[in-house]
Formats: structure tokens, sequence, C-alpha cells
């Protein structure tokens, strides 16, 4: 068995799927974690994953503001913080069980196509090509996956371009969310010291990056940059003994652009398949699709807003019965927090009923 890719949820398919399979761990890069796309910041959830007391978990925010385009902001404390990750050493840890497991790891490899019951790779080390055998092939490879297009699984996929900075700037430790029309912003404190900042859009980010970088202020000291793709409920995962897992197959949160949680539960589902022949799509249908599938549609209901109605939400959950809902529920139970935030607030359905089209 075949593994394109040996991030975080590559290498945690390879750790479990190692246990029952011989399987080879197939990664273009040199080293681990490099070079760096994601924001890093994620819920409670990953503790599904790794410990508590975890080493690349280097700070824990529980201040939030939303902040609208009039720059009114909702501030929010979260009971439960979100955990912001140190990336490469994050990597390495399931790369490292990967290792302990038994995986046959190739750094340095490229993979190029599918020719049968074989993948052809080519070892950039030395230049050349080779053919390998494989029973089942799964793609772990990100947002635009060769697996995933050797396959034909990759037709009508979209994608936010994500770009980001890493400012040192001297903050309180607030995580700030800018939420808009086709896309959103952040401002995700790593240190006192030091703020990553950044846009995700489906169009040029350019104008609103900028934009953001000036309202900061502070000394760039990295940029960084990469494809998120959309969720699309309609599009398949799998043909075949050839399978898609994490950010490869499109399990990304259409809202803020989160992928680790999905992408990890998406190996273990993956894994309990191939382990137990059960059936991968039907377990993602049940598991995974919900959650993703309604942010999606809340993604379109944001795209629908315009600056003003941003602004009017913004103002009419500025209150504080409509904060302690938020500071109760975690972000990635998306739909229990929207059930709770209508029974806090009635008026907020009012936004839901006007762009109504969005949701079907």
């Amino acid at each position: 068995m075949a593994i394109i890719g040996a991030g975080p949820v590559g290498s945690y398919a390879a750790s479990l799927m190692a246990k029952k399979h011989s399987i080879s761990l197939i990664e273009e890069h040199a080293a681990i974690g490099t070079p760096a796309h994601c924001t890093g910041i994620v819920t409670p959830e990953i503790f599904s994953f790794v410990p508590k007391s975890s080493r690349f978990i280097i700070n824990k925010i529980h201040n939030v503001r939303i902040v609208a385009p009039n720059s009114r902001a909702i501030e929010l404390n979260f009971k439960k913080p979100d955990i912001i990750l140190d990336r490469v050493a994050f990597d390495q840890h399931f790369y490292d069980r990967a290792l302990d497991s038994g995986a046959d790891i190739l750094l340095k490899h490229r993979f190029l196509s599918i020719k049968r019951d074989c993948i052809i790779v080519k070892d950039l080390e030395k230049g050349k090509s080779k053919t390998m055998p494989f029973s089942r092939l799964i793609g772990a490879d990100g947002p635009n996956s060769a697996v995933g297009r050797s396959a034909g699984l990759l037709r009508g996929r979209k994608f936010f371009v994500g770009v980001q900075a890493i400012v040192k700037k001297k903050n309180s430790n607030v995580l700030d969310f800018y939420p808009l029309k086709r896309g959103f912003g952040w401002s995700v404190p790593e240190d006192s010291n030091t703020l990553r900042i950044g846009v995700a859009y489906e169009d040029n980010p350019r104008n609103e990056f900028e934009r953001l970088l000036k309202r900061y202020g502070g000394r760039i000291i990295e940029k960084q940059g990469g494809l998120i793709p959309i969720y699309n409920p309609n599009a398949s995962f799998c043909k075949g003994n050839v399978f898609l897992v994490g950010d490869a197959a499109g399990f990304v949160k259409a809202t803020t652009g989160g992928g680790l949680v999905p992408g990890l539960r998406s190996a273990e589902l993956l894994s309990r398949s191939l382990i137990g022949r059960d059936d991968y799509a039907r377990k993602i249908k049940k598991e995974i699709s919900p959650g993703l599938s309604m942010n999606l549609k809340m993604r379109r209901v944001m795209n629908e807003f315009s600056e003003q109605e941003w602004n009017d939400l913004v103002q009419m959950l500025d209150n504080q019965k409509s904060r302690n809902v938020f500071q109760e529920i975690n972000r990635d139970r998306l739909i229990h927090l929207l059930l709770s935030m209508a029974i806090a607030n009635p008026g907020i359905m009012k936004f839901g009923f006007r762009h109504l089209k969005a949701l079907l």
C-alpha cells in the first residue's frame, strides 16, 4: 500500500495502517513540515489525536475578536482556548509515529502518475524515475493533489488563495477574525511579540492582505502562501483502489479554512475501512460531510452579505447573551452553535431568511 504525502494526515494514516499492512510513505520534500502553508490554529478537538502536553503547542488563546468592516468587534473569551501550533514540530510528531509504526518512508521522491496497479515516482536526489506496485493508493498530497488528478477526482475543484505574513509586533494575545465576502482574514498571536497575519480569498487576495498588514504594522519576517480547497459535497474522494484524505479530498471548513481535524479524522476512517473492509465513502458521508456541508452553506450566506449587513450582524450579536453562547460552545460544533445562537438571539434569523437562496 502506498501513501503519497508525509504531512500530518498522510503520516497519521501510515501510522494506523502499518499495524496491519505493508506501507510505503512517499514525500517529495527533504524535510518534514516545510515549506509551511498553514496558520496553525485549531480548537481543542485536536486533543482527540495528540496529548494535551505536546511540545508543538506554542500558545493558547482565550480572547477572540470578530471584526466587522467598520472595525466594530464582538469580543469573546473562550473557556476552552484555541490552540496555536508549531506546524513543523506538529508535522514531525506524526511523521515520527509513522516511522515508529514500521512504515517504509521515502523522502525526496515525487509522485508522477498511476499506471495500472503501479505508480511512477521520481527519485529527486538521483534524478531517475521508477515504478512501484501498489494494492491501494492513498493521496494525502495537499489541495492540488497529484494523486487526485491522476485518478480523475479533482474535476471542478475550487480554491481559496491563502497568503500569510509572520510579523514582529507586540500584541495582547488576542485572535482577530475578519469575515469577508468570498473569504476571511486573521491575525493570530504566535507569542507576545509575533503575529501570523493573513487572508484567504476566492479571488486575488492582494488588496485585502495589504489592507490587513497596514492595519497592524510591524516588521514582516516571512511570507507564506498556498491553496485552500473549498469543500464540495458532490465531489468524489475515492475510485477503485485509490483514496483521498485530508486537503487532498477537500475536507476543509469553508467558513475558516480549518482542515487539520477533519483531515486527521478522515485518516482514521480510511484506516478502519481498509482494515475492517468497510465502506470509506459511507463513513465520510456519515461522520464528516454533515459538518463540512453546514460550513459550506454558511460560506454561501457569508458571500451574500454586504459590508453593511456584516456591520449590522456584529452589532446585533454584540451583547452578553450572544457572547455567552459563543464562549460556551466549541467552534467546530457549528450546527449546535447556530441553533443556540438563534435561540439566544432570534433576530439573527432575519439574516438567514434574507439570503435563504444561498442555503438551498
